[in-house]
């Protein structure tokens, strides 16, 4: 999982920095939590969701609660669909929404 800190955000397109200095700009969608991600929150997520060379990548993504129908069922916390937000220090566990 890589650690990206939230640097700006603008509606949905968020722009994520790893502890390199390397700065993403995704657009993120957020379902079933009523605090959305800020400027200086994290996220973690595997590398193969940020490479264009995965099969599942996509510049567009959106999480919701992982009981949520729209997504995989059956995922774990070490599933490529599932990230972790960290929101005042309180980290919230999310899964990939499809369709």
């Amino acid at each position: 999982m890589v650690k990206l800190k939230i640097v700006n955000t603008d509606n949905y397109v968020y722009d994520l920095k790893n502890s390199e200095d390397k700065t993403y700009q995704i657009d993120l969608g957020f379902w079933d939590i009523k605090k959305k991600p800020q400027v200086g929150d994290y996220i973690y997520m595997h590398s193969e969701l940020l490479n264009p060379r995965y099969a599942g990548y996509s510049t567009s993504y959106t999480f919701g609660n992982l009981e949520n129908q729209y997504g995989k069922k059956d995922v774990s916390f070490g599933d490529i669909d599932v990230i972790t937000v960290v929101i005042d220090n309180k980290e919230i566990y999310l899964k990939r929404l499809y369709g």
